[in-house]
């Protein structure tokens, strides 16, 4: 199984896996789910871009992660309200505006997309783009809900890297804590990765056990949000394949 899962393109670049969460938004002056943003993770040496997909009133998807503009452009609209007209004229920051998925992927043809799909409307048009564009080998795609990831899925011609939702990563940490092995194989083959927490509540998705059980499925594990060197670390000592962080420059030097 896990010589299967590596030929896809996306997954061949060298491990550990540094993700740069929404870009380097921890960076004195920039913006998240910016160009600026995803530009200065790839200079200090990011090898993914994580990033989330909303869409406009015309069917643009955008790379952007709240649903209403309030806290980052502190305007009360939602992104589905507007047409990307409207969207590209609202200023982040001087010069800085919300970037089209076409612009992010088109800007940066060599890098790699972790791409949450946040709503349901998002999919159609942006798995039509990434067709397009021919990017299915540099993009990943996720969701918290595993029905819009797998639709999202199957409607790309090309195979794609996917990490399980919120429901199959709560079936795969019971199927290992019995130590189900087959229900664990089963419950791994439609996806890639697990994208997770350390853990939820008392939930512990760090455990040696858990990560041993993923791993023999074939899966790679990329932890969230860490922005600690002691705890990057620790995962990838545990058996983590990346770290998805806000301190893309900590994780560089750290790993």
């Amino acid at each position: 199984m896990q010589n299967q899962r590596a030929i896809l393109p996306y997954l061949s670049p060298a491990r550990p896996r540094i993700f740069a969460h929404r870009g380097f938004a921890a960076a004195e002056g920039l913006v998240e789910n910016t160009l600026p943003a995803f530009a200065a993770a790839l200079k200090l040496g990011a090898s993914h871009i994580e990033s989330d997909i909303q869409v406009t009133k015309d069917g643009v998807p955008v790379l952007f992660h709240d649903d209403d503009l309030l806290r980052v452009a502190g305007l009360p609209r939602k992104v589905v309200e507007l047409n990307a007209d409207e969207l590209a004229a609202v200023q982040l920051a001087p010069g800085v505006g919300i970037p089209t998925l076409a612009q992010a992927l088109g800007e940066f043809p060599e890098a790699r997309f972790n791409l949450d799909l946040k709503v349901e409307s998002a999919v159609v048009p942006a798995i039509k783009l990434i067709a397009e564009l021919g990017a299915a080998d540099r993009v990943l795609l996720t969701s918290f809900s595993d029905r819009r990831r797998s639709r999202a899925v199957r409607l790309l011609a090309q195979p794609v890297a996917s990490s399980a939702g919120s429901t199959r990563v709560l079936a795969l940490w019971l199927a290992a804590k019995f130590r189900f092995a087959p229900l664990v194989n089963c419950l791994a083959k439609p996806v890639q990765a697990l994208q997770i927490p350390t853990h939820a509540g008392r939930i512990r998705f760090d455990s040696p056990a858990f990560i041993r059980q993923i791993k023999a499925a074939g899966l790679e594990l990329h932890y969230w949000t860490i922005n600690d060197s002691g705890d990057m670390r620790r995962l990838i000592a545990l058996g983590a394949d990346g770290i998805v962080t806000d301190r893309t420059d900590i994780a560089v030097k750290t790993l």
